[in-house]
Formats: C-alpha cells, sequence, structure tokens
C-alpha cells in the first residue's frame, strides 16, 4: 500500500484537518494507468487518539495490502464525530464533506454499497450513528467497543479508561447536558425508533470484548437492537478488553465480514 499524511483545509470544520490514507499499490508489478473506482473504508479512532492510531497501533496496512480499497483514517479529536454545540462540525465533515474531498482526489466510487465505516470506542458511535443517519452514503458499517450512552453507561464506565470530569467536560461542550442528549439526533436508539424501516436491511457488524468496561453498554444496545428494531447487525463477544489486541484481532475479522479481505486471510504481526 502507498501511505500518505495529508492536510487539507475542511468547509465544515472552517480550518486545516489531517488525513491518513492508504492506496491499493500493484507491489512489483509494472505501473499502468487505470480508471478503477475503488471502494473507500472509512476508520474512525477512539476518544484519545488521532489519525495515526490505526496505522501505529495495528496491523491494517499488512491486512488490506494487495487488495483494491482504499483506507482513510480522519482526525476527530474528542468529537465524537458530532456537530457539537461549542465544537467543531464533525458529524457534518465525515458525513457531508469528507467522501467528496477523498472522491476529488482520489479514484474512488460514491456508490453506497462501496463505502465502508469503521471505528473503536468513541469511533464506534461515530461509525454506528453516521451509518445509521447518512445510510445513502454508507452502504456498511463496523462497530468496535461502543460508547454510546454519553450520561448512562457510558459514562460509568470510562472512570476505569480515563480521566472521568475531562470526559464528562467534553461531553457537556459536545452534546450540553443529558436532557439535550436523549430524545436527539446524537442518541443511537432515537436514531433506530425514528428511521427503524430505513435500516432494515443495513449491514452492521458489532463488537465488543467480554473484559471491557464498555460492556454492559454494547448488551443494552444490543438488547434493544434485537427487541425494538427489524435490523439484524451481526454481534461478536469474545474475550477481550478495550484494548489494541482486540481491536486489531477484530478488524481482521470486520474486513472478512465485509469481504474486503479473503477468508483465509491471516493477521499479520
Amino acid at each position: 500500500m502507498a501511505l500518505l499524511n495529508i492536510n487539507h483545509y475542511s468547509y465544515y470544520l472552517g480550518m486545516e484537518t489531517p488525513i491518513t490514507v492508504l492506496l491499493p499499490e500493484k507491489r512489483e508489478t509494472k505501473p499502468e494507468y487505470t480508471n478503477q473506482l475503488y471502494p473507500v473504508l472509512y476508520l474512525l479512532h477512539g476518544h484519545s487518539d488521532d489519525c495515526l492510531a490505526w496505522i501505529r497501533k495495528t496491523s491494517i496496512e499488512l491486512m488490506i495490502r494487495d487488495h483494491d480499497c482504499i483506507v482513510v483514517m480522519p482526525s476527530g479529536h474528542r468529537s465524537f464525530y458530532t456537530d457539537g454545540v461549542y465544537t467543531h462540525a464533525y458529524e457534518s465533515y465525515i458525513a457531508k464533506e469528507l467522501p467528496i474531498v477523498i472522491a476529488n482526489f482520489f479514484h474512488t466510487s460514491l456508490k453506497k454499497e462501496d463505502h465502508y465505516i469503521v471505528g473503536l470506542s468513541m469511533g464506534g458511535y461515530g461509525a454506528l450513528k453516521l451509518g445509521l443517519k447518512y445510510p445513502e452514503m454508507f452502504g456498511h458499517i463496523g462497530c468496535m467497543s461502543i460508547a454510546s450512552d454519553m450520561y448512562g453507561r457510558t459514562a460509568e464506565s470510562v472512570k476505569s479508561l480515563l480521566n472521568s470530569e475531562m470526559m464528562i467536560e467534553n461531553i457537556n461542550h459536545i452534546f450540553q447536558d443529558e436532557q439535550h442528549f436523549y430524545h436527539s439526533e446524537n442518541d443511537i436508539k432515537t436514531i433506530l425508533k425514528k428511521y427503524n424501516q430505513t435500516y432494515e436491511n443495513a449491514d452492521i457488524y458489532m463488537c465488543c470484548g467480554k473484559q471491557d468496561p464498555l460492556l454492559p453498554n454494547y448488551l443494552d444496545l444490543k438488547e434493544f437492537i434485537l427487541s425494538q428494531t427489524t435490523i439484524k447487525p451481526y454481534f461478536d463477544e469474545i474475550d477481550g478488553g478495550h484494548d489494541w489486541q482486540f481491536w486489531n484481532e477484530e478488524l481482521l475479522q470486520i474486513l472478512k465480514y465485509f469481504k474486503l479481505v479473503p477468508d483465509k486471510q491471516q493477521l499479520l504481526k
């Protein structure tokens, strides 16, 4: 894969922002011009990381090497991929701007069936929320170790993961308060109830480690989806924590599930 680190100006953010990109590369093959349009995999990082996290901490470059897919890793800072009340418009940036920017920069398809959005923790929330709210853009959703119930189970669980006062202050900057979060279109359950029929055939992969502090949050959302909606995600709960060993292993399973890599693909370390 060819690795690019890009800084570009974002209309919705109103500032320069970085993206890390992997481009298909035919190794040991004489270069030839192609007008092929490639599918795009968007990887959303967690609360304390940036656009380099997936490259530095997973085997994504080795997993996807020799396969025709462009991997886009934006920087979401601590935004929860939301148009925050007192923060920048990261939901609009990821869902409305970035796919067009990438299509203008590279040979990419804009068809929903060729767009995959995957994230972990904060990025798992972002991937599920944006995938559900913008079904015309994202045809496949991967969600690992989701942090979605900002004032409930997630807030209780992050005390063992992050500085809880810092986390709650940041959440309030984004969502304002508990009253404004619930029953808004930032609440996954509200989104699911409002647009349930739209997602009936949604292609969704959800997973969480059995030792992850966010497991109760994940199981609560799983029970809600199974009992209150008609969608049928693929659920996977295996041994693992809120850590990169779990995410690296599950990322490969997600790529296999979406057929971006063959079933026989092994985790290269």
